[in-house]
C-alpha cells in the first residue's frame, strides 16, 4: 500500500508548514515544498512562478493523484482545473483559511473555495464542522487532525520568571495578542510570558508590561528550547473552527495549555487544558488557574497525547485506503 502510494502520488505546497511534512511523510508521499513563492510580494510574480515550478514538477513526475494545500487557493484552484487535462485524483488539504478565505468576507475568494471543495476528489480538513462545509458544497470530505509532532527533549533554557508562560503567536488577524499584555499586566510579576512571533510587523504594539518577553520568530531549535523550558502553553484564535498547531505541539511535549473557548479546541483537545474567552479578565483567570493546577494539568496532556497518537494512526490508515480507491476508481474510469 505505502510503496503504491509512494510512486504515484506527490504532494506540493507553496508554503512551509509543519503539517505538511508530518502529513506526506506519515502517508509516504514525496513532498515538493516550494516555500520561496510565499516569499515572493508581487502577487503577479508569485502566482505566475508558483504555476510554473509546480507545471516543470508534474512534467517530471507524472503523478497519479496530487494532494495540494489550501491555501495557497490559487495553487488549489489551479490543480483541481488542471487535473482534467491529465485525468489524474487532486485531493486538498484544506485549513481553515482555505475553506473561509479572507474570514469569508471576500465573495470572489469564497466562490472559488466552493468550486475546489465541489470539484477536488477528496478535500482533507482538520474537524467535522469544516467536513460539514465542504459536504454542504457538495464536496468530499475526511478529517484527519494534525499528528502530534515529534518533538526532541533540549536542555532547558534559564528564563526570568518564578513561573514561565510561552504564548505562541504570529500575530495574525485571528489571534487576541493584546488581551494577553493586558492580562500580563494584572498578574504577579513574578510570572513571566514569553511571545513568539515577529512582531516588528505590527505599526502600533501597545507598550509591554516588564513581565512581557517579545522573543522574536524562534528558529525550530530555539522554539523547541522554549517549549521544553516554560511551565504553560498559550495558543489563542477567534476562530470557531480552528485547531492551532500551537496545541499539538505542546501536546507533544506534555505542557498544559491554556487555550480559547472555542468549540473545535474544545473536541480535540480535551484534557490538560484550561479554556478562555478572548478577554483580559479571563486571560488574567485563566494563567492563574493553568499555574495552580499544573501537575494536574500535566498528568492529563500525558494520557490525551496516548489517545490522540493511537487515534491518528487509525485515520491514517483510512485516509490511505481512501486515497488509492481513488486512484484505482479514477484509473477504471480512464480505461472506458
Amino acid at each position: 500500500m505505502e510503496k503504491m502510494l509512494a510512486k504515484k502520488a506527490i504532494w506540493v505546497t507553496w508554503e512551509k508548514q509543519r503539517r505538511n511534512r508530518e502529513l506526506s511523510a506519515a502517508l509516504g508521499i514525496k513532498l515538493f515544498e516550494l516555500s520561496e513563492i510565499d516569499n515572493i510580494n508581487n502577487p503577479f510574480k508569485k502566482y505566475i512562478v508558483g504555476i510554473v515550478k509546480t507545471l516543470v514538477i508534474m512534467r517530471r513526475e507524472k503523478p497519479e493523484i496530487v494532494i495540494c494545500q489550501n491555501p495557497s487557493i490559487i495553487l488549489s484552484f489551479f490543480m483541481v482545473a488542471f487535473k482534467y487535462l491529465k485525468k489524474m485524483t487532486v485531493c486538498v488539504d484544506a485549513h481553515n483559511a482555505g475553506i473561509f478565505p479572507k474570514e469569508g468576507h471576500s465573495n470572489l475568494l469564497s466562490a472559488l473555495s466552493k468550486y475546489i471543495q465541489k470539484r477536488s476528489d477528496l478535500t482533507i480538513v482538520t474537524n467535522n464542522a469544516l467536513k460539514s462545509v465542504v459536504e454542504k458544497n457538495g464536496g468530499l470530505s475526511y478529517v484527519l487532525q494534525d499528528r502530534i509532532p515529534n518533538i526532541p527533549p533540549t536542555n532547558k533554557l534559564h528564563l526570568r520568571g518564578k513561573m514561565n508562560l510561552l504564548f505562541i503567536c504570529s500575530y495574525s488577524v485571528d489571534e487576541p495578542y493584546q488581551i494577553v499584555f493586558q492580562a500580563a499586566k494584572k498578574i504577579d510579576p513574578s510570572i513571566f510570558i514569553y511571545v513568539t512571533g515577529d512582531y516588528k510587523k505590527i505599526k502600533r504594539l501597545a507598550k509591554i508590561p516588564k513581565n512581557v518577553v517579545l522573543t522574536g520568530y524562534l528558529p525550530d531549535t530555539q522554539y523547541f528550547q522554549m517549549l521544553n523550558s516554560v511551565d504553560i502553553v498559550i495558543d489563542l484564535t477567534t476562530r470557531e473552527n480552528c485547531l492551532v498547531c500551537g496545541a499539538y505541539e505542546s501536546v507533544a511535549v506534555g505542557k498544559p495549555l491554556i487555550l480559547s473557548n472555542q468549540k473545535a479546541l474544545r473536541e480535540y483537545f480535551h484534557m490538560g487544558v484550561v479554556y478562555t474567552e478572548n478577554t483580559a479578565k479571563k486571560m488574567e483567570q485563566a494563567i492563574i488557574e493553568a499555574l495552580n493546577n499544573k501537575d494536574k494539568l500535566k498528568n492529563e496532556i500525558t494520557i490525551m497525547k496516548k489517545l490522540r497518537t493511537e487515534e491518528w494512526e487509525i485515520k491514517k490508515r483510512e485516509l490511505k485506503n481512501i486515497l488509492l480507491y481513488l486512484i484505482n476508481n479514477k484509473m477504471d474510469n480512464n480505461r472506458q
